[in-house]
């Protein structure tokens, strides 16, 4: 039996979450119709299945406020939390992870231009 499973890169950006948690709104507020810019926090969605200890990928995270991140962690967990809602939070996190090196390559390259 042979297992042909590509293993994706983990991805650590503290610059990314930094941009994520000072220009996003809450995710779940914002899908209720609310901008919420207070106590943004940084979470690292674990996906359907959590087995033991996992190794956090920046470019799976979303901004969410400290009251939605309680809920999700302390009264429903991941899977039960994103089920209630009814939506699956990674396409939102691979947007926002892709506006951001979008924005940060445009950045750099003008940065670059400007400095040579």
């Amino acid at each position: 039996m042979t297992t042909s499973s590509k293993k994706r890169k983990i991805i650590k950006d503290k610059k990314f979450m930094q941009w994520v948690v000072n220009s996003c709104p809450c995710y779940v507020c914002n899908l209720e119709g609310q901008l919420n810019f207070h106590q943004i926090q940084f979470h690292h969605l674990q996906g359907i299945h959590r087995i033991g200890a996992m190794i956090r990928d920046d470019s799976t995270g979303i901004p969410i406020c400290y009251a939605h991140h309680q809920e999700l962690t302390f009264k429903f967990g991941e899977r039960k939390f994103w089920e209630r809602i009814g939506i699956d939070p990674l396409h939102y996190a691979q947007e926002l992870y892709n506006e951001y090196q979008q924005e940060h390559i445009h950045d750099t390259k003008k940065t670059n231009t400007s400095t040579s």
